[in-house]
This record gives C-alpha cells, sequence and structure tokens, in this order.
C-alpha cells in the first residue's frame, strides 16, 4: 500500500471512529430522555442504565444550571442535548469528506508501471507496441472466445416493438421550449407506464422513439394498440403543440442472444432491425408485423393485408380505422393473398371440385364444417371403412420456416400419439391423425353430440357435477403426464344427459412447438395460469387453476378475472383475489369458496395437489360433508 493510501485511509477511519462515537453520545442522551419520564428500580438497576447515568447525568445537571429552563421544559434537556450532538456529527462528517476529498486531489497518484518485454536491443526493455505481433495475437485469441462464447450462448425467444413518433421535427419548429418539453416528456410518460402495465423486458430510447422487447407476443401487439388507442385523450389532455402526436408501431420476433444483464442498446441482431424497418414504412397511427408473427396471434381481429413487403416479408397492419393508400384502393377487388386460415381444394377421384369447398380429407367423407378459427378448421366427417361418423381438426402451419415444418410435424406425431392413449369417458377420443393433400397436419376425433359449455347458460344448475366430472378427466390425463394447458368453457362439451367431455387435449401443444416453450404466452388469458403469464414451467396444477375459473364461471355466470385489456387481465390473475362466488350467488354451499380459492392460489404449491383430491372435495360438499384437508 503505497504513502498516499495510507493517508486517506487513516483519514476516513478516524472520520468512521467519529461519527460511531458521536452517535453513541446521542443514544445515550436518547436513553436519559425516556428515563425522565419513565423510572422503576428494576430499570435503573441495568447495568447500561447506570452506564449512562454516571456519564450523562452531570452533564445534563450541568446543562440545566446553565440553561435554567422552566419545571416544564426542564426534562427536554436531554433531548436538546442529543439534538445538538447529532447537528456537531452530521458538520463533523462533513467537514471531514471535504478533507479526505481534498487531500485525495493534492496527493500525487503513482503512475502502472507499464508492462515491458525484454527485446534483443543491447539489454534495454522496451514497451511492446500496441501493433505488435504479440499485441495482435492476444486481440485475436480474445476474440476468438468472444466468438466461441456467442456461438454457445442459449438464444432466447423475443418479440421487439418499434415506436417513433412522425414529424417529430416539424412539430417542434416554432414551438416554445416549455410546450415542447411538456409534451414529449408526457408522451414519454404515457408509453413507460403502458411498457410497465404490458410487462416490457428491456427498453432502448432514442430522442424521438423507443424499441421494447417483450418475452411474450401477445403483450407487445397489446401495448402498441393501447398506445394508438390512446393517442386521441393524450393530444386533447396533454398536447401543448399545435399538431397532434401521430405515432408508427413494428414489431418484429425471433430468437436473440439476450442476457439479463444486457443493456438492449448493446444488441445487434436482423430480427430488430426488421422490427425498426416495420415501423419506419408504415402508415402514420398504425401496427405493422409481418405474416409470420400475425399467423400465430390469438386474436387477429382488426389486421388486414398491406399492399406491401418489409425486408421480404408480407405485412399485416392493425389501425382504429381502416386507412388505404390508391395502390391498395385499386387492389381491393382482388381475393386476400393469405387467409387467416388456409383454405382447402381438394381434388375427388382426379376431378376437379368447386374452389373452397372441401369435400374429401384423405379417406374421409366431408359432410359439414363445424367452424374455423386461428388454429385451423374443424369438419365434421364419414370414415367410409367403418362407417363412423368422426370430427376432423386440421392445424394451421402457416408461418413456420420449412425445416421449421418438420419439426413440427414430429412434435405433433408424438403429442398426438401421447393424447390418443387416453380413453377416459370426460375425454375426446382421437381416433387417427395424418396429413392431408395440402401438407398440413390433421387429427380424426370422436363426433360429439351436445353444447358447448361456453353457449349454455349461466350460472349453471349443477357446476359442482360438472366440476367433478372435469376435476376427474384432467386426473386422468395428468396421471399419463398431458397438461391441456387451455382448459375453457369453449373446450368443454356437455352431451343431453350432463356428461362433460374435455376437448382439444393435446392441441395446446400442437399448435406449434414454439408456443410451449418456458417464457411464452399460450392459452386464453381469462382462463389462464398466473405462472402462464409470467412465463414459469407449467405443470398439473396450472389445469387446475384454470379449471377453478371455469367452476367459478359456472357458479357465477361471471370470470373472476375479465378485463379490458390483455394487462389488466394478467393483473387480476397474478394479484387480485376474485370476490367470493357464494357472495355472489348465495344460492352456493359457502364451502365452495373454500375449494375455488384453493384451485385459484397464486402460489401453485398452495393449490390442490392434483384432479384427484380436488375431485374428493368436491365429492364430500355434494355430500355435505366436511372437505379434506391439505
Amino acid at each position: 500500500m503505497g504513502k498516499r493510501s495510507i493517508i486517506l485511509f487513516f483519514v476516513s477511519a478516524v472520520r468512521n471512529l467519529l461519527s460511531i462515537l458521536l452517535w453513541v453520545v446521542v443514544a445515550g442522551f436518547l436513553v436519559l430522555f425516556g428515563l425522565e419520564f419513565y423510572r422503576s428500580p428494576g430499570t435503573e438497576a441495568f447495568r447500561l442504565v447506570v452506564v449512562i447515568r454516571q456519564w450523562g447525568d452531570p452533564i445534563v445537571h450541568q446543562t440545566k444550571r446553565w440553561l435554567n429552563p422552566p419545571p416544564s421544559l426542564s426534562p427536554f434537556v436531554p433531548f436538546a442535548l442529543g439534538l445538538a450532538v447529532w447537528g456537531t456529527q452530521a458538520l463533523l462528517h462533513a467537514f471531514m469528506r471535504q478533507v479526505h476529498y481534498r487531500l485525495a486531489l493534492a496527493l500525487p497518484v503513482k503512475e502502472p508501471v507499464k508492462e515491458t518485454h525484454a527485446v534483443p536491443t543491447g539489454g534495454v526493455a522496451l514497451a511492446a507496441p500496441p501493433d505488435s505481433e504479440k499485441a495482435r495475437e492476444e486481440l485475436l485469441k480474445r476474440y476468438r472466445e468472444i466468438e466461441q462464447a456467442l456461438k454457445s450462448a442459449k438464444r432466447k425467444g423475443c418479440t421487439f416493438l418499434s415506436v417513433d413518433i412522425v414529424g417529430s421535427t416539424k412539430m417542434k419548429a416554432g414551438a416554445g421550449d416549455t410546450s415542447v418539453t411538456i409534451s414529449f416528456h408526457a408522451y414519454e410518460d404515457m408509453l413507460k407506464k403502458i411498457f410497465r402495465e404490458y410487462g416490457a423486458w428491456k427498453q432502448a430510447w432514442t430522442p424521438d422513439g423507443v424499441m421494447v422487447c417483450f418475452l411474450q407476443r401477445e403483450l407487445a401487439v397489446g401495448s402498441a394498440q393501447r398506445i394508438l388507442q390512446g393517442l386521441d385523450e393524450f393530444n386533447a389532455k396533454y398536447n401543448r403543440l399545435r399538431t397532434p402526436f401521430q405515432v408508427r408501431c413494428g414489431i418484429n420476433e425471433g430468437e436473440v442472444r439476450i442476457y439479463e444483464d444486457t443493456n438492449l442498446e448493446r444488441v445487434a441482431d436482423r430480427v430488430i432491425d426488421v422490427a425498426g424497418h416495420m415501423q419506419k414504412e408504415g402508415r402514420p397511427n398504425t401496427l405493422w408485423l409481418s405474416a409470420e408473427v400475425y399467423a400465430q396471434l390469438a386474436d387477429k381481429s382488426g389486421f388486414h393485408l398491406v399492399n406491401k413487403k418489409v425486408d421480404g416479408y408480407e405485412v399485416y397492419q392493425w389501425a382504429l380505422e381502416p386507412v388505404e393508400t390508391e395502390a391498395e384502393e385499386a387492389a381491393t377487388a382482388k381475393p386476400p393473398a393469405v387467409p387467416a386460415v388456409p383454405t382447402l381444394e381438394v381434388t375427388l377421384a382426379g376431378a376437379p371440385t368447386e374452389a373452397g369447398k372441401v369435400t374429401r380429407i384423405r379417406r374421409y367423407e366431408i359432410l359439414e364444417e363445424l367452424g374455423r378459427g386461428a388454429m385451423g378448421a374443424v369438419y365434421k366427417a364419414r370414415d367410409p371403412q367403418i362407417g363412423r361418423t368422426v370430427a376432423i381438426k386440421v392445424i394451421l402451419t402457416t408461418g413456420l420456416s420449412p425445416e421449421g415444418i418438420d419439426e413440427y410435424k414430429q412434435r405433433f406425431t408424438r403429442e398426438a400419439q401421447v393424447a390418443g392413449q387416453m380413453t377416459h369417458p370426460g375425454i375426446v377420443t382421437i381416433h387417427d391423425i395424418g396429413e392431408d393433400e395440402a401438407g398440413q397436419p390433421f387429427l380424426v376425433m370422436e363426433f360429439l353430440e351436445g353444447t358447448p359449455l361456453e353457449k349454455m347458460p349461466v350460472p349453471l344448475e349443477n357446476p359442482v357435477d360438472i366440476g367433478l366430472q372435469l376435476a376427474e378427466a384432467l386426473d386422468f390425463a395428468h396421471r399419463r403426464g398431458v397438461i391441456h394447458r387451455d382448459l375453457k368453457p369453449a373446450n368443454i362439451m356437455i352431451s343431453a344427459d350432463g356428461r362433460a367431455k374435455i376437448l382439444d387435449f393435446g392441441i395446446a401443444q400442437l399448435a406449434g412447438s414454439q408456443l410451449t416453450q418456458v417464457g411464452q404466452l399460450l392459452g386464453t388469458p381469462a382462463f389462464m395460469s398466473p405462472e402462464q403469464f409470467s412465463g414459469a414451467k407449467v405443470d398439473a396444477r396450472s389445469d387446475l387453476f384454470s379449471l377453478g375459473t371455469v367452476i367459478y364461471w359456472m357458479c357465477t355466470g361471471k370470470n373472476p378475472f375479465m378485463g379490458k385489456s390483455l394487462a389488466a387481465v394478467a393483473l387480476k390473475v397474478m394479484q387480485i383475489t376474485p370476490t367470493a362466488a357464494h357472495q355472489l350467488n348465495p344460492a352456493l354451499a359457502p364451502d365452495i369458496d373454500t375449494i375455488l380459492a384453493r384451485c385459484m392460489a397464486k402460489d401453485s404449491a398452495e393449490r390442490y395437489p392434483s384432479g384427484a383430491a380436488l375431485a374428493a372435495d368436491l365429492k364430500a360438499l355434494q355430500a355435505g360433508r366436511a372437505l379434506h384437508t391439505a
């Protein structure tokens, strides 16, 4: 340790020691102040009190003689002395800090000895020049280490949102500095609030724009839509400029090497570049994203295809009001280039059929279309080999890369085989799997006659009985390692005799392997578990949480976690305890609240450990017995 370091260490030690001693003195005076109001033989007998009395009483008595305070203020003299010492301590501490600072500036700093290398120059040591061969070798070695670390790093699936103000330079021209500052700060505050609500992971700000990283696609899209929806109110209340704020948003997603402790500004990747280009090419007050991102959205409402490509990607646009260019208006007579669900054009016995009408999928004769959605289409069909009526669900693969499709189909086959091995009266049976003539995978399932639970009037007359059937079906599946992940009234069919069957078991995993990884949003938000929102690992207890929300809905007619936005739903699921079901529907047995509270516990460790345990409590509730303990 050098002379300079020793001096600075000594000054710092003296400063800290004096601070400690004066704090002890302040504490002693405060004890004496307390003893002025509370005395007892027991207290006065404490060794610490005796020491404080011996040290402090003379000072207090002498101070009272000097000040001669009135009797009413005499007990407060120790407190006044404590304040005086505290003030002295603060001044002394500040003074010693200044001394330390001035000494640090005044004392010379010993220059570090530069590394030298022996060279054949007659015994003279010379510093290695920065452009020497050895220096280049060291730099190359370091570069290779970094390159190897990057290659071995695990990539993380991220969704990037780029937001920028349209014409910000013109907006500021001619406006007062105060108005510009207030307006742009208010705009930034609005965006930061929205990003907090939607769980943004990382942010990188520029003077008029921001790039934001989300770990869940739906949250990125929801935050962009929320920004655009809030512009009218913002311009009316907070914008001090003559020109209204207009915003462009662009979204792209992909796997990026990014770490918890890495600033977004330091990440360079084509995924981020494409998001920025989507935003730059976008029109005012719109959200642009690629067809690949659009294909994976659970809610596609409000999006339409734009007659333009960005970085080779077809673009979908979302806006509060329709926005069209002249080129698009001229193209309105053309059919849409990418439908939400691919329309199959299949030939029967070699003869062409009416375009868009499916008459056969492999050997199955299509009787009618039952419905279609984001994941694909469902048909009622007939198996001519055994004369059985079945339901066929064609799974959508649009948006997957060629190499991703092969992996997807392997996973599809594996998951369908597991789901197909389950035979239970509460689970729809899978008969067959395959690929149609267009290469889309499909499932052949048991055809059910009944009513979807979501279309039945609620509250139900027998919600506990339905809940019991569902709990037993879930337990059967969970014991075989299969988790539903998207249990909701739309995936439950009720037969005419009151039997419940769960649909789409395993389909949630078949919707694409990228959707079932940790960190990705999967499921219907109002019925999802907290761990699905947080991106944590999902197990059987997540299904039991979803079942709890379904039972609550059947009992009360209300979803416990409804909200106007995805962020509002996520907040309620993760933090808010819903109103007791018995309070909303007094006809229910009070114990139903205990069962539902355990099902919908925020911590999965506090929920029922299995569907069988939940079923046991529902049976006890039906029989009027006491509930089982954990």
